[in-house]
């Protein structure tokens, strides 16, 4: 019996927000990485840029707002990778590496993405969220993961760190990151690794005695690698 197919697209919803820190909570809230202004789509990394430089409740919404491709339904996949775009906008919703990931991830295993996962960010459990947040922007990337002493302690994302800078300012952001890191996308097996890549497209594989991190850069890297194995994935909503 053949497999039912996973949509390549993820919601993108509606903000109601009319200033970056309103939508910053939205979007944590909801747990979404793009999202949809009257002036055009808003993404995850660019309220982070916003919070990074201390500028999510004094910047206009206009300047959350991200030029995004968009693809067709039809080979959604493989236009995506060959995009060099971390998000697109397609029928459904956006695409991201998450969403994509889901659909690809008979063709594309864990131990592939792990073999080209490049240096993600990474803090101390004694950073600020507002370092984390830095560090991100500097990174491209939507999580940092928290080592001590070479031991991996957590993963802080910047939904928990948007939606801290957003209801309680920057007073906020100096909580250490030690406190708010989770654990959920830590694997120890590469079918958890899979299952927390679809779900975050973050994730910490402890397996073989090592630890390899994953965030999404690495993730979205994987997927542009894998070109034209993506052909024909996922499907309608």
């Amino acid at each position: 019996m053949p497999r039912p197919r996973v949509p390549l697209a993820e919601p993108a919803p509606e903000l109601e927000a009319s200033s970056p820190a309103e939508a910053a909570a939205e979007m944590a809230r909801a747990g979404c990485l793009v999202a949809l202004a009257p002036a055009g789509p808003v993404t995850l990394d660019s309220l982070v840029k916003l919070a990074a430089g201390g500028r999510l409740h004094s910047a206009g919404l206009a300047e959350a707002v991200a030029s995004l491709p968009r693809v067709p339904g039809r080979s959604a996949a493989s236009s995506y990778a060959s995009l060099g775009s971390k998000y697109a906008l397609a029928p459904g919703g956006a695409l991201t590496p998450r969403s994509v990931y889901r659909a690809a991830r008979r063709a594309l295993p864990p131990a592939e993405v792990a073999a080209l996962a490049t240096p993600p960010a990474v803090v101390a459990p004694n950073a600020t969220l507002r370092g984390a947040l830095r560090r991100m922007a500097e990174r491209g990337s939507v999580c940092a993961f928290v080592v001590r002493a070479g031991r991996l302690k957590g993963v802080v994302d910047a939904w928990t760190a948007l939606l801290v800078a957003a209801e309680e300012g920057e007073r906020g952001l100096d909580a250490p990151c030690g406190e708010r890191a989770r654990r959920e996308p830590v694997a120890g097996s590469h079918a958890e690794a899979a299952e927390a890549l679809g779900r975050y497209g973050f994730a910490a594989l402890l397996a073989g005695g090592s630890t390899v991190l994953i965030d999404d850069v690495s993730l979205h890297r994987a997927l542009v690698a894998a070109g034209g194995r993506l052909r024909g994935l996922g499907g309608g909503r």
